[in-house]
């Protein structure tokens, strides 16, 4: 590999980790959005509480390492799932964001 070739290839890995972290930013809007519909009448004030903290205090913390913040909230929503009192139609929706927040996580974990 050449000097100019060796830049071009730099620049390019470059482009792609910025263009991949924008990816991953959206995605985590996206889960930060489906995790509001938590924040429904019909939910327990306690499970309510808990989404709003896992996507505020983990999922939407830039201070806190990705992998921290994807695994913080995992863990969180697995609490929620586990409830009892969390109504049967919002378990399907736990489930979901739980293998959304898994897939992102492994391929932070893999960059």
């Amino acid at each position: 590999m050449d000097l100019k070739s060796a830049v071009v290839h730099r620049q390019n890995s470059a482009e792609g980790c910025v263009e991949a972290m924008n990816d991953v930013n959206t995605r985590i809007q996206q889960i930060a959005t489906v995790l509001e519909q938590l924040q429904d009448s019909q939910v327990p004030r306690n499970i309510r509480k808990s989404a709003k903290e896992a996507t505020t205090e983990w999922l939407l913390n830039e201070d806190k390492d990705m992998d921290v913040r994807l695994g913080m909230t995992a863990s969180k929503l697995d609490e929620i799932f586990n409830d009892a009192n969390l109504p049967i139609h919002f378990g399907p929706l736990c489930l979901q964001i739980q293998t959304a927040l898994e897939s992102l996580l492994r391929e932070v974990q893999s960059n």
